[in-house]
């Protein structure tokens, strides 16, 4: 086994959950699952594959994802994953290659990532490159209160070959429920106002941007179905400014 630990961080994932700790049983001497409160089964599972399963109450992504990096322990690597993504042969290779070397060098791996929709690879947006492989005390998650939070290494970085498989959509009703739940997270971060404007740009340029040069195309109607919904999604963030900042604007005249 590699001195390598892989964490996640999970509510109600049962749908792919077994299949990504699968993915890197062959590596990893640990596994550890912060769960916060799945009622799906999701806490069963995932130790019945041998990955520890500490408990905890939601308090954002970046927290949850710390306190995991924290109780990974004293191992010398640490991969985290999502519950929705399995690592591919190659990838795994790589892995593996990476932490037997223990190369000092370098502190942390990019990995390119691949998005599944409808039980099928997608060309939008690939290769999303995620930094995901790193040395322990290497890295930390940012706390932007994104949606998706992301580390950030505090030395050199290198890249992986192979594909993170991410299974983030499973239909078109699932698809746009999530993005629409990112979006309205997405709404609250900084302090960029909304206008119209960037409603009647920025979300056609959401789908063109996704089914153009992101060769969405590409894959047929699923393509399109994730361009309109990335579009949507774009809409809805910066109609929500805007109405935030109108219920504002009441509340201090009302004063």
């Amino acid at each position: 086994e590699l001195d390598l630990c892989v964490i996640y961080v999970t509510k109600d994932a049962m749908r792919t959950v077994e299949r990504s700790i699968r993915s890197v049983l062959p590596i990893a001497r640990r596994g550890v699952v912060v769960d916060a409160r799945s009622t799906d089964g999701t806490q069963d599972a995932c130790r019945a594959l041998g990955a520890e399963v500490p408990e905890h109450p939601w308090d954002g992504f970046g927290p949850q994802v710390e306190r995991a990096i924290a109780l990974a322990g004293d191992v010398a690597w640490i991969l985290r994953l999502d519950a929705d993504e399995s690592v591919s042969d190659e990838l795994r290779d790589g892995i593996r290659r990476v932490v037997a070397a223990d190369e000092r060098s370098i502190d942390a791996y990019w990995i390119a990532r691949r998005y599944w929709y409808k039980g099928r690879a997608l060309r939008v947006a690939y290769p999303d490159r995620v930094l995901r492989l790193f040395r322990r005390g290497r890295a930390a998650m940012t706390s932007t209160g994104a949606p998706h939070d992301a580390l950030q290494a505090s030395g050199p970085t290198g890249r992986l070959g192979g594909v993170l498989r991410h299974e983030s959509w499973s239909a078109l009703d699932d698809a746009l429920t999530r993005n629409l739940g990112y979006a309205r997270q997405m709404s609250r971060i900084g302090r960029r106002r909304g206008s119209m404007a960037r409603v009647l740009v920025n979300a056609p340029w959401a789908f063109l941007r996704a089914y153009v040069l992101q060769r969405g195309f590409l894959d047929g109607r699923r393509g399109f179905e994730i361009a309109l919904v990335l579009a949507t999604s774009t809409a809805f963030k910066h109609l929500l400014r805007i109405e935030a900042q109108r219920a504002a604007g009441s509340a201090v005249h009302a004063a």
